[in-house]
């Protein structure tokens, strides 16, 4: 509605299973200028892989996939902090996660880690935040059998 296009800025090379993938993505404004998003959900983006039968869905994060409150786990352990009641007084102390999420303008440009598990069809869902509005993009993806597959 504002204008904005979103380009997978991916190379020629066939996407593989099991080898990472070249998820980069860049939102550009109607001139064609990479535009600065909002935080949404404390990060530029998030995207949504699935496989065309189903059998595979995950949700990613341009900072990967673990959960946020693994992510808050390991930013607050200290060393010695191995056991589950230390960790969990570290957590305790702290704020919850989302008051600490970013709140700053991010840029337009971001990539997810990941490495398709299956060959096969798929569809990529990336949403970002701008103009204060939650946007959604989709890209298909074909993904082929790796060498030891065939």
């Amino acid at each position: 509605a504002d204008g904005s296009s979103v380009t997978w800025d991916r190379d020629s090379i066939p996407i593989v299973e099991k080898l990472p993938a070249s998820l980069h993505f860049v939102v550009h404004d109607a001139a064609g200028k990479p535009v600065t998003l909002e935080p949404y959900l404390g990060m530029a983006a998030h995207a949504v892989v699935m496989r065309d039968d189903g059998t595979v869905f995950i949700h990613l994060h341009p900072s990967g996939t673990a959960s946020m409150g693994a992510q808050q786990a390991f930013v607050l352990r200290q060393r010695g902090d191995t056991g589950a009641s230390a960790i969990g007084r570290s957590i305790a102390r702290a704020d919850s996660a989302m008051t600490r999420m970013q709140t700053t303008a991010m840029p337009g440009d971001f990539s997810f880690p990941y490495a398709f598990p299956r060959a096969g069809s798929y569809r990529i869902w990336v949403q970002f935040k701008r103009a204060g509005t939650v946007q959604t993009v989709a890209f298909d993806a074909s993904v082929s059998a790796g060498a030891a597959a065939r």
